[in-house]
């Protein structure tokens, strides 16, 4: 098997003056990266973490976040990626680590062992020589390569084993789908701790492509490094997608070749119109798991959420006892890739629920419309129940988000003082005045005929890193809030 880092140091003598990394201003060549990969190799090895250990690396620079990952890849060592605001029961999830390296400033973790990375220890680390003759390690597909935290849109996180040959297939993903190669400039847009981030900047790197970062909670510094550094594939889920959109300033010239890729959550077709008028070339969405990698490739041109499965994925729709249902039918969406996971790590209890007879169940309802043909619908457990009328939320969101001037808007049902469930609509930085915001739901909602509604303004929409809502925390929002208005 092949590490990235081998990747790298071919590029490095090929080409080593070509730029793998603009980061903080600074152009940083394949030559810079591999002499600092391999020093900091040298560095990790020192700490005698077991191949096939696992370490939590925290590190808020991004250079030394990604140099100890992928120098950590070439021991054979899995990393988990953690940040410096982490909950607690996230947290939690990586206390059985070998080893956790972090910046000083991280929340204590109950590991065994802890390395803080200090301004010393970093500078001694890169100033070691390169050995002249690298040992050999120890490479195979089955090495442990990332350990990642999931939770979805509800429940508690989650620990997913990724091994080499499965990060392969994800970075190979990445390569087909958005023809990653020596042209590309790739713009970083959310943390390592994502891995379709992660698994994407690294496929560029192998490429030999140019990754770039910017201030990911600032739309604006994205805005002027898409512009600045001629960026040409970006990620941005769909609610970065609309924060990088109200941020372009008046007179914007928008980019001759940018693609943007979109997974998380559904595009709406008003917010991939503005994106395609205003800033991309095309825009593409992918259906996924961290438990399966790629399922669904959704077409530029497809606004239902219908696309084609991915080379070598089996899709079936089935119904509450998991019995397949024919073509043209709603149900449960349940899925088979060549490289998939078959288990939680310690949670026997989620694994049974999500891992059936050789299936991943991703919590998702579907049709099938013919021979890999899927449109996904949304959350089996976004499915809205009034009074036996049954509703997928984005369905709602989707309608509402045409009519309404929002930065962002979620919906969910809860009982009303009479127990019957009643249409809550949580909203965000709202656009319209209060009696302007009625009538426009009024109209968006009024064909579902759901009767009385309810509104509640929240700071924000709770979402995962991955842009999906979260259920659970959008209905204690919405019990919390006190300033409810009623539809007139």
């Amino acid at each position: 098997m092949t590490t990235t880092a081998d990747y790298i140091a071919f590029h490095a003598t090929e080409r080593p003056d070509a730029v793998a990394l603009i980061h903080q201003g600074r152009a940083i060549t394949f030559a810079e990266l591999n002499r600092d990969l391999r020093a900091l190799t040298r560095a990790l090895a020192k700490l005698e973490v077991p191949t096939g250990g696992s370490v939590a690396v925290g590190a808020d620079d991004l250079y030394t976040h990604w140099l100890l990952l992928l120098a950590f890849e070439r021991l054979g060592i899995a990393t988990t990626s953690f940040l410096s605001v982490e909950t607690e029961a996230s947290v939690r999830l990586l206390a059985d680590v070998d080893l956790v390296l972090s910046e000083p400033h991280f929340p204590a973790v109950g590991a065994r062992r802890h390395c803080a990375i200090t301004g010393e220890w970093l500078a001694q680390a890169l100033a070691l020589e390169p050995e002249d003759e690298e040992p050999a390690l120890p490479c195979s597909a089955s090495d442990p390569l990332r350990i990642l935290r999931t939770s979805g849109t509800t429940g508690s996180p989650k620990r997913i084993a990724h091994w080499r040959a499965l990060h392969d297939a994800w970075a190979m993903g990445w390569i087909v789908m958005m023809g990653l190669g020596r042209h590309t400039r790739l713009l970083l847009t959310m943390s390592f701790s994502v891995n379709g981030m992660y698994a994407c900047a690294t496929a560029c790197l192998r490429t030999g492509g140019t990754v770039v970062s910017a201030d990911m909670r600032n739309a604006r510094d994205l805005v002027r490094a898409i512009a600045d550094h001629r960026i040409n594939a970006v990620i941005l889920v769909p609610f970065q997608l609309g924060q990088v959109l109200d941020a372009l300033p008046p007179g914007f010239e928008k980019p001759p070749d940018l693609a943007i890729y979109s997974f998380g959550a559904a595009v709406s077709s008003v917010l991939r119109r503005r994106a395609l008028d205003h800033l991309a070339t095309e825009l593409l969405d992918i259906y996924g798991t961290n438990e399966t990698g790629v399922i669904v490739w959704i077409g530029a041109s497809r606004d239902d959420g219908s696309g084609t499965l991915w080379p070598g994925v089996r899709v079936e729709i089935v119904d509450d006892r998991d019995i397949a249902l024919p073509r043209g039918q709603i149900g449960r969406i349940r899925a088979q890739t060549p490289h998939m996971v078959q288990a939680y790590l310690g949670d026997p209890e989620a694994t049974r629920r999500m891992f059936r007879d050789g299936w991943f169940y991703p919590g998702d309802l579907g049709i099938l419309h013919g021979p890999g043909r899927l449109q996904i619908l949304g959350r089996g457990d976004d499915l809205l129940n009034f009074g036996g009328r049954k509703i997928p939320a984005e369905t709602l969101e989707q309608t509402i988000m045409k009519r309404v001037t929002l930065g962002d808007v979620a919906v969910c049902s809860i009982p009303n003082a009479a127990g019957i469930e009643a249409l809550f609509v949580g909203v965000s930085d709202v656009g319209d005045d209060d009696s302007e915001l009625l009538q426009r739901l009024n109209d968006a909602l009024g064909p579902f005929q759901l009767g009385q509604f309810y509104v509640v303004k929240l700071p924000r929409i709770p979402r995962n890193a991955n842009g999906k809502i979260q259920r659970d925390l959008l209905k204690r929002a919405v019990v919390g809030a006190t300033a409810k208005l009623p539809a007139q």
